[in-house]
């Protein structure tokens, strides 16, 4: 990551008023096996759902599995507090599978977009982006959400 003097906040692997946080790439592809999408982007994902298999759910309830998911995240693989550094992980490891994204992005109803999970300690002094992170997700052509949480409120 490029650092930039005049950026007000900079990178803190020990970001104060975070919790947690980390950040999934989520690739819905409707009728598409998961296992194709692993082959044209050329990367394992960090989980995938098939539909139709049957899983285990936190409470302990199977469910079937409705929509099949491919999921590449950050969680378990990087420890830093700050959401830039998740995303840089990320956007490392799918810049170089341009072409494949673009291509599934014209499959009929394929979605995606990276999702970012921040759990908040104070409820403020939230996530940040820099440009160098938005301009990548623009050339993959990936839209960003995010999942805020408090803390103290759960």
């Amino acid at each position: 990551m490029i650092s930039i003097n005049s950026r007000r906040t900079p990178v803190s692997p020990k970001y104060l008023s975070c919790d947690e946080c980390y950040v999934t790439l989520l690739i819905y592809p409707n009728d598409i096996h998961p296992d194709k999408i692993t082959e044209l982007l050329k990367i394992e994902p960090t989980q995938k759902n098939i539909i139709g298999t049957k899983s285990i759910n936190r409470i302990g309830r199977i469910r079937e599995i409705k929509t099949s998911g491919w999921f590449l995240s950050s969680k378990g693989y990087i420890t830093s507090k700050d959401l830039r550094e998740h995303l840089d992980w990320l956007l490392n490891k799918i810049s170089p599978c341009k072409d494949a994204l673009e291509k599934l992005q014209t499959y009929e109803n394929v979605t995606m977009g990276i999702d970012c999970v921040w759990r908040s300690l104070a409820g403020h002094g939230g996530p940040v982006l820099w440009p160098e992170q938005m301009k990548i997700m623009s050339r993959l052509n990936l839209e960003c959400s995010f999942d805020i949480y408090f803390v103290n409120d759960e």
